[in-house]
């Protein structure tokens, strides 16, 4: 999750970072923006954004939907000629060193790995084919129960460790070019939206928060976007150039509910449940446990999937004077659903967690009238009586704007209107409510070595009480970051850069940054940080634990 756009939200949506602006732009100074937008924080009531994907071969061959190659009517006449095949790869080792673990429930050490692999080939009749993986790593320590010191305990075979191994296929898919246009049918990502930080227009892909907050802070090029299945159709229409999406499936976003690091349940946030339960939950480490994690989600019912249930979006971009200008329309799923608990569900699990699962105390527990009621009542009733979600759908329109206003400045702004949005108080009490946004940005760049950029960004919800406490949000919220990239050296070998943001309405705060070293073509290493602090039920306050130091190390081939 990055500085500009981290955001979390219980059981369905979590932290958010994305992808810098459009590739009309040089890759260098896309890559440049790329790392800046993966720094920031958002509001968790404006999770629909995504993150800057690490910067691959395709960009140097195969053109994007943002190239001006293609734009308003420019495409190319004829199929493009094959061209060759291109493989690229990197892996990625990090040490990160928790500096804020106070509770024995957190982690003072991880060491995480990744591989990337990816493919892209050339087929006769103006097709290509792309298909990319990721296997990920990661081993954590945390405290010896009970005491606050680590647990770097000979406790064999596991070292007082715990291991998480996950594989993903990422891309997978065919294009078609021709003089009409360009079809792309698999698993792809869909781009849009003006804003760096916390763009309200980038909602289509699903995103992998399993990380936490310095999963992506720590490293730029890890990016929680998730590619999903859709048919896409780019080609001119008039002017400009309409881009037609069809998603036939319903992806959620990879989380944790009750992450170590970021329970849900503590004090002054969440339901006023025992500390006991909150402890438990605490301890439920589901980023370690993705079959449980995702179990879970399956359990809450999810739309199903079939095309029946899927989601069409249009954007269509024109040119207007010094801006591009594009007009956006979905009916898609909000990735939060309106979730219900039982009462009598909610009350057992606190007493159970008081009694401490003791035999006496906990018989009793039972004792009680007003327990032994709940009791009665839970048995008559079905798990999905227990724990029901509900899932909306959501109309969005919205218009977004960038252009170079004067030599080395960029200017960008967005707005869009919801029809409805699921927020959740601090009691996981869902609401609905229209959700209007706007944001605007400036960029300055002195060339391809310092780049400079600030964002404002603000949601209405305006059929929630704006005294209402929202989990991680407030019904009417602004939020300002901003950051700087320096690159200096013998071609520009070392690269600093430092990001942040502020919530201006819940008065949290988060700042990461980052020194590395490019070795060759090949190595790159990295110093970097993550600090974060604000109240309790804000972004910054709920990851004010989790502040890290991490080493990376980097190649690529």
């Amino acid at each position: 999750m990055g500085l500009w756009a981290a955001g979390r939200a219980i059981v369905a949506e979590v932290a958010v970072v994305q992808k810098g602006c459009g590739a009309q732009f040089s890759r260098r100074r896309s890559a440049t923006r790329g790392a800046c937008a993966a720094l920031a924080l958002a509001a968790w009531a404006c999770p629909d954004q995504t993150a800057a994907d690490p910067i691959d071969a395709s960009e140097a061959t195969t053109p994007t939907a943002d190239d001006p190659a293609d734009f308003g009517g420019d495409a190319p006449t004829e199929a493009p000629p094959a061209g060759p095949t291109l493989f690229w790869g990197a892996w990625v080792g990090a040490i990160g060193v928790d500096l804020g673990a106070e509770d024995p429930a957190e982690d003072v050490l991880t060491l995480r790995n990744r591989l990337e692999l990816d493919v892209q080939h050339p087929l006769p009749g103006g097709l290509q084919t792309r298909v990319s993986a990721r296997l990920l790593h990661r081993a954590q320590v945390g405290h010896e129960g009970g005491v606050h010191r680590p647990a770097f305990r000979a406790s064999l075979p596991d070292l007082g460790m715990r291991y998480d191994l996950d594989s993903q296929l990422r891309h997978a898919h065919v294009q078609w070019s021709a003089p009409w246009g360009r079809l792309t049918v698999g698993r792809d990502t869909a781009q849009w939206g003006a804003l760096e930080l916390q763009s309200a227009l980038r909602f289509l892909q699903p995103m992998d928060f399993s990380n936490g907050l310095v999963g992506s802070l720590a490293n730029p090029d890890e990016s929680p976007l998730l590619p999903t299945l859709m048919a896409r159709l780019e080609r001119p229409v008039g002017p400009g150039q309409l881009d037609l999406v069809f998603l036939p499936f319903f992806d959620q976003h990879r989380y944790s509910p009750f992450a170590t690091d970021a329970a849900f349940v503590r004090p002054g946030q969440g339901p006023e449940l025992s500390g006991s339960i909150g402890a438990v939950l605490r301890r439920l480490d589901l980023r370690l446990d993705r079959q449980l994690s995702q179990a879970l989600m399956i359990a809450l019912q999810p739309p199903s999937d079939t095309p029946l249930d899927g989601s069409p979006a249009a954007r269509w971009r024109v040119p207007i004077g010094r801006f591009d200008v594009a007009l956006v329309a979905a009916w898609t799923w909000d990735r939060l659903p309106e979730l219900q608990l039982d009462a009598d569900l909610l009350l057992l699990l606190a007493r159970t967690a008081d009694a401490g699962f003791d035999t006496a105390r906990l018989a009793a527990m039972f004792a009680d009238p007003q327990v032994a009621a709940a009791a009665d009542r839970a048995k008559g009733k079905s798990v999905r009586d227990l724990a029901k979600a509900t899932w909306r759908r959501r109309g969005i329109v919205g218009l977004e704007a960038q252009g170079e206003v004067a030599e080395g400045w960029v200017a960008r702004g967005e707005l869009a209107w919801s029809h409805q949005r699921v927020f959740m108080d601090t009691g996981f009490r869902p609401l609905l409510s229209p959700l209007a946004q706007a944001g605007a940005g400036l960029e300055r760049s002195w060339g391809d070595r310092v780049v400079a950029l600030v964002e404002v960004a603000g949601q209405w919800a305006y059929r929630v009480p704006a005294d209402t406490e929202l989990m991680l949000a407030a019904a009417v919220q602004w939020q300002v970051g901003g950051g700087v990239i320096v690159r200096w050296g013998e071609a520009d070998a070392w690269t600093g850069q430092l990001g942040g943001t502020y919530g201006l309405t819940l008065r949290d705060w988060a700042v990461a940054p980052r020194l590395s070293w490019q070795a060759g073509d090949r190595w790159t290493a990295a110093l970097a940080a993550v600090i974060a602090d604000g109240p309790p039920n804000s972004i910054g306050g709920w990851f004010g634990a989790d502040d890290q130091v991490i080493v990376e190390l980097r190649r690529t081939f």
